[in-house]
């Protein structure tokens, strides 16, 4: 749920560890004050390291397990953010059904208190980027495929629990390497959308925009005009604030007939659901003639595109 940009070491939830990760009684919780002023308490059975970073809601600290030398990431909302109780409630129901959804690209907590009416979030820690420090030129078709189709999967099992995202962007899509060098996605930031103001041009369901977001970053991607940083890459990709570039020429085509019609201006004209849309990418591989294996993405260089290379060292629609 964080809102950071930061390329290594950075958190994300993953599936709950309530064995080694119990409650923290706000007894035994310090006054959330400031980050600088946690930094070496202890929290439960955890005691705070270092700031990991801090974005527009909140800062992330990294935190070690007093018994077990365990690692995670322990998110406080800033101040300012929970002076409207309704937000404060939306985020922390928000956060509650993300324990519900099992699915690989979705973060999920470990544990969640209230201290001083400001809600901590504990977090499995993980190294990897964001997508938006990720990108820094047009990524290969076979790349941006099999990210969307990650990102497809994490969304058709938040809706299948009534979640929209509501607010993807460049930076809440990490990018996690795993052994042989594939990008595994996490989504972040589920819950986000209750705390922002409304996007302007917001106002499809938020299913549908959660689609059309994805059509909207498979076009950033294949013309690498995906901002790295700075508010731009914070802004939700349904919104008018991002300008849709045009296709390259060269781009196979029937992917670019899934991701136009991904956009598509009416959501009537859009596929129904993120389910639908992944199969259309799956099927866009074949239609245009096969793609690089899963194990090889991230790690080749195509002709004219870029694939570029992970960090050296975070009620379902109908189709």
């Amino acid at each position: 749920m964080s809102r950071l940009d930061v390329t290594t070491s950075v958190p994300v939830f993953t599936r709950p560890l309530r064995s080694t990760c119990r409650g923290v009684p706000a007894s035994e919780a310090p006054p959330l004050s400031s980050a600088a002023s946690l930094v070496g308490q202890q929290v439960g059975h955890f005691r705070l390291l270092r700031e990991l970073g801090r974005g527009s809601l909140g800062v992330v600290l990294l935190a070690e397990h007093a018994l077990i030398q365990k690692r995670v990431a322990i998110q406080v909302l800033h101040a300012h953010v929970t002076q409207d109780p309704a937000r404060v409630a939306r985020f922390l129901q928000a956060a509650r059904t993300l324990t519900l959804i099992q699915d690989a690209h979705i973060v999920s907590l470990y544990d969640l208190g209230m201290r001083d009416g400001r809600p901590f979030l504990i977090m499995e820690y993980l190294e990897g980027q964001s997508l938006a420090a990720f990108a820094k030129g047009p990524l290969a078709p076979a790349l941006v495929v099999d990210l969307l189709t990650q990102v497809c999967d994490a969304l058709g099992a938040a809706h299948a629990h009534g979640i929209a995202h509501g607010s993807l962007n460049p930076t809440s899509i990490f990018l996690v390497p795993d052994a042989k060098g594939r990008q595994h996605v996490k989504l972040l930031d589920f819950g986000i959308a209750g705390l922002l103001p409304p996007s302007e041009g917001a106002a499809d369901s938020p299913v549908a925009a959660d689609l059309f977001a994805v059509g909207v970053l498979g076009a950033l991607l294949v013309t690498g005009r995906l901002p790295s940083r700075g508010h731009a890459a914070e802004e939700p990709l349904h919104g008018h604030a991002w300008e849709v570039p045009p296709l390259p020429s060269d781009l196979r085509s029937a992917l670019s007939r899934v991701l136009l019609k991904a956009m598509a201006r009416r959501p009537v004209d859009r596929y129904a659901s993120a389910a639908g849309l992944r199969d259309a990418l799956h099927a866009s591989v074949a239609l245009d003639g096969g793609a690089a294996p899963p194990e090889s993405l991230g790690l080749e260089r195509l002709p004219g595109w870029y694939a570029l290379r992970g960090p050296p060292g975070v009620a379902p629609a109908s189709r």
